[in-house]
């Protein structure tokens, strides 16, 4: 009897301690859990006491002669220390769960981001204290928000889970306990009965205590306290609880700290709960709708949506965890544009319990855009214009040099006038073509090739059978390159017509165009009687000077060929096309604009 009491005794102080430890171990857990998401919520606090005191004091020239900033500098760096004291303690007590290093990977990855862009927020506070003003708005608590927010929550119900998983293994410990003192009982008799009351009384209710207790504080019911009286172990543990729970009440961010977050924020935040009816409005909300936050508690949230205009947009973008245009009304009902999102609000088991909406007011730059797009437009008609104007304009040149060529009593005389026809008509093609394109920078190339070849063949009409083809891919070229290569194609076929059929009377004027990625080759050639390469090289003539003026107008590389399959002559130009990003032309917009 004596070595079943003993038996029963040694193993009730292995389970004890074994509890003991683990119960140590999960409380430690829990504190030191609690203290990381005080630390960082205390640490933006102590920011946006900085970011207040940098605004109120702007006569100092630096901010190191802010008494203020200095100490909340102070306390700020000492709050980032005191999370590293506590993450470390953690990852030392769970280091060997195998979903832990991720958890707190990431978590430390995104403390590491907060902690370097505050760090350099207090620097850019040091001399430009509206753009940190800005930095901090837009940065800084967002990220707080939307990142060390979401992640200190997987870790603390991580904890939670572990704590769980702990509780059951002491229920497990105590049924065993208890079963064995039961066997004890039994042996022992009326002595091992005696002996199993004592031990489930100062061990068993004790402990059954300390486990529900610890659960409860886990969840969060920090209100909890163990009543052990004795002074064992078990009492010294109840004790250890209840100073761990009196802590984590006294350090745990409270209401208020977050009511003050969402003060601060600079666009309107609006919270409801899973009905739909406001709980919530911080004061850029109030002030955004134009109501008293009193006035908006417990109303519908939907009251100040505009969804008879904008219902279909609500419904489609809402919920896709992005920001969308949308519409609120004002206490004047006047409807006025936002940059909108919602989110849904869920508990520990993913139920929704309400919903929290981002608001941010666009009147002003839709204002911007509007008149953006109708200066954009005035420019538009203008840039039309000039070219209906240019077009006319050299109509009017073309006929005058008609005119000339009528009444010229020298051929020398008679054909320079027609090459200068020739010439303004080509410009004059390359404005009528974009007055009549969708796009006021460029024209389909290949289009006007065909135009031009018409007119140059029109002017050179004669008893000769000289065919005039082309072979143009579908190309669109921008003005500053259209005008100069129709000058260089008019050239070198108004050309070929003089000079490669005198003792001809029929051959083929041939015009290929190629784009290969952004370059351009084009191919002009005859089945003339050629002409001496050397010499055109070296002449200074008129129609020679302005072949290599366009030529290195348009960057081009410019070749004089043999035809190699008949004679004649082959003139090869290779340039690179001009994309729309090389211009910046505010006629480029695709317009529909009718012929006049």
């Amino acid at each position: 009897m004596a070595f079943v009491g003993f038996i029963s005794d040694s193993f009730t102080s292995e389970i004890r301690q074994e509890q003991l430890s683990s119960v140590t171990d999960a409380s430690e857990v829990v504190i030191y859990t609690g203290e990381m998401e005080r630390s960082l919520f205390q640490s933006l606090i102590f920011l946006n006491g900085i970011r207040e005191a940098i605004i109120v004091e702007k006569n100092y020239s630096t901010i190191q002669e802010l008494p203020a900033v200095v100490e909340l500098t102070t306390k700020f760096e000492d709050e980032l220390e005191q999370f590293e004291t506590s993450f470390s303690q953690l990852e030392r007590l769970l280091g060997q769960d195998e979903r832990l290093p991720e958890d707190l990977t990431e978590l430390y990855s995104s403390y590491e981001v907060y902690k370097s862009i505050t760090r350099q927020w207090l620097e850019l506070g040091e001399e430009e204290v509206d753009q940190a003003n800005l930095m901090f708005i837009n940065s800084i608590e967002p990220y707080f928000r939307n990142n060390i927010i979401p992640e200190i929550s997987l870790v603390r119900n991580y904890v939670l889970t572990v704590q769980d998983a702990r509780n059951k293994e002491l229920d497990e410990s105590l049924e065993t306990a208890a079963y064995i003192n039961y066997l004890a009982t039994v042996l022992s008799v009326l002595l091992a009965l005696a002996l199993a009351v004592y031990i489930y009384r100062s061990i068993a209710n004790p402990l059954a205590k300390v486990s529900a207790s610890a659960k409860k504080i886990g969840e969060g019911e920090l209100d909890e306290r163990i009543e052990v009286t004795s002074k064992d172990e078990i009492g010294e543990l109840a004790e250890a609880f209840n100073s761990m729970a009196e802590g984590l009440q006294n350090k745990t961010v409270s209401k208020a700290y977050v009511d003050n977050i969402i003060e601060s924020i600079q666009e309107a935040v609006f919270v409801s709960d899973s009905n739909g009816i406001l709980i919530r409005a911080n004061s850029a909300a109030t002030e955004l709708v134009g109501y008293k936050e009193d006035e908006m508690l417990n109303t519908p949230v939907k009251n100040y949506y505009n969804l008879k205009e904008m219902g279909k947009q609500y419904d489609e973008f809402h919920l896709d965890k992005g920001s969308f245009e949308f519409s609120l009304i004002n206490k004047n009902k006047e409807a006025f544009p936002v940059l909108f999102s919602e989110a849904q609000l869920v508990d520990n088991q993913g139920a929704e319990v309400g919903r929290v909406s981002v608001a941010s007011d666009i009147s002003e730059r839709k204002k911007q855009e509007e008149e953006i797009r109708a200066s954009l437009k005035e420019k538009e008609v203008m840039l039309a214009e000039i070219h209906h104007r240019v077009k006319n304009n050299l109509a009017v040149i073309s006929g005058l040099l008609q005119l000339q060529t009528y009444s010229a009593n020298n051929e020398e005389v008679e054909k320079a006038l027609s090459d200068s026809q020739m010439r303004v008509q080509s410009i004059a093609l390359v404005h009528e073509m974009l007055y009549e394109s969708e796009s006021l920078a460029y024209i389909k190339y290949d289009k006007y090739i065909n135009d031009l070849l018409q007119a140059i063949s029109s002017m050179h009409m004669n008893s000769k059978e000289i065919k005039l083809t082309s072979e143009v891919e579908p190309i669109s070229l921008s003005i500053n390159q259209a005008i100069p290569c129709s000058l260089l194609i008019n050239e070198l076929i108004v050309n070929a017509f003089k000079h490669a059929f005198n003792d001809q009377e029929e051959g083929e004027i041939k015009v290929k165009l190629r784009q290969h990625e952004d370059e351009i080759t084009m191919v002009i050639s005859d089945t003339g009687s050629g002409f001496d390469i050397e010499k055109f090289n070296d002449s200074d003539s008129l129609g020679a000077t302005l072949i290599k003026t366009l030529s290195d107008q348009l960057g081009s590389k410019f070749e004089i060929l043999e035809n190699s399959k008949n004679k004649g002559s082959v003139f090869k130009i290779k340039f690179i096309r001009e994309s729309h990003s090389d211009q910046v032309h505010p006629s480029s917009f695709s317009r529909n604009n009718p012929k006049s």
